[in-house]
C-alpha cells in the first residue's frame, strides 16, 4: 500500500534531486494566533523546520532531519490523507479573526493545495490526520537537542574544542573505531566518555578556532 502511494513522488524527487535542484516543500502549516506565527515544514530531502515568529520578528527556529524510515512513513501519509480529501474538508467552520490555520500540500492528486481554517473549525478525518501528523513532526522538534541536527553532522577529530551543554567547555582526546568519544574537560581535566547516541544529549556546539 505504501509503494503504491509513495514511489511516484520518490521518483520525482529523485529527478529534482539529480538535475541539481534545490529540496522542495512536501507540507507545510502556519498556525496564526494574534501576532505569533508558527510555521512547520518537512522537505524532500527529510529536513524538518519549526519556526517560530513573534511580532514581525523571528522568534524561534530549529531544524531536524527525519531518519530515511520515519520520512517514509510521514510521506505515505500525507499521500494517503491529500488523495481521501475532498472539495470541503471542513466540517464545521468557525470565524476568529485573530487565528488561522494555513496548510499548504505539495503531494496528492490536487498538489500544491492550499487549505485555509481557523484552529477552532471541526476538520473531517483525512485533514485531521494531516493534522495530527504535523503536530507530532512540530513535537519532535520542540522535544529534540538543540544540538541533534549539528551532531549528526559533525565529523569529531582529536583536538576538537566542544562546548558542553551544561556551559562548560571540553577537549577531545580520542575518537574511537565505534565511535566513543573521550573528552577531557578543560577546567579540571576530568575525561569523560560520550557514546554517539549521547553526544547531543552533552555537547551544545564545536568550538571553532578563534583567530
Amino acid at each position: 500500500m505504501i509503494a503504491r502511494f509513495v514511489l511516484p513522488v520518490i521518483l520525482s524527487i529523485g529527478a529534482a534531486t539529480a538535475s541539481g535542484q534545490a529540496p522542495v516543500p512536501v507540507v507545510e502549516r502556519t498556525i496564526t494566533q494574534g501576532d505569533v506565527k508558527t510555521r512547520v515544514s518537512l522537505f524532500s530531502n527529510r529536513v524538518l523546520v519549526v519556526s517560530v515568529r513573534r511580532g514581525g520578528e523571528d522568534d524561534f527556529m530549529r531544524r531536524m532531519t527525519l531518519s530515511e524510515g520515519q520520512y517514509m512513513v510521514y510521506l505515505a501519509s500525507f499521500l494517503t490523507s491529500a488523495e481521501e480529501l475532498d472539495q470541503q474538508p471542513i466540517s464545521s467552520e468557525v470565524d476568529t479573526s485573530m487565528a488561522e490555520v494555513v496548510i499548504s500540500l505539495h503531494v496528492g492528486p490536487d498538489a500544491p493545495r492550499l487549505i485555509r481554517f481557523s484552529p477552532m473549525s471541526i476538520v473531517k478525518l483525512p485533514l485531521a490526520r494531516i493534522q495530527g501528523a504535523l503536530d507530532d513532526l512540530q513535537l519532535q522538534v520542540l522535544e529534540a537537542s538543540p544540538s541533534a541536527e549539528a551532531m549528526r553532522t559533525w565529523e569529531p577529530a582529536k583536538g576538537d574544542r566542544v562546548e558542553l551543554l551544561n556551559g562548560a567547555t571540553a577537549t577531545v582526546v580520542e575518537v574511537r573505531d565505534e565511535g566513543l568519544l573521550i573528552i577531557e574537560h578543560d577546567l579540571t581535566y576530568i575525561r569523560e566518555s560520550v557514546s554517539p547516541e549521547m553526544r547531543d544529549q552533552v555537547i551544545l556546539r564545536v568550538v571553532e578556532d578563534e583567530l
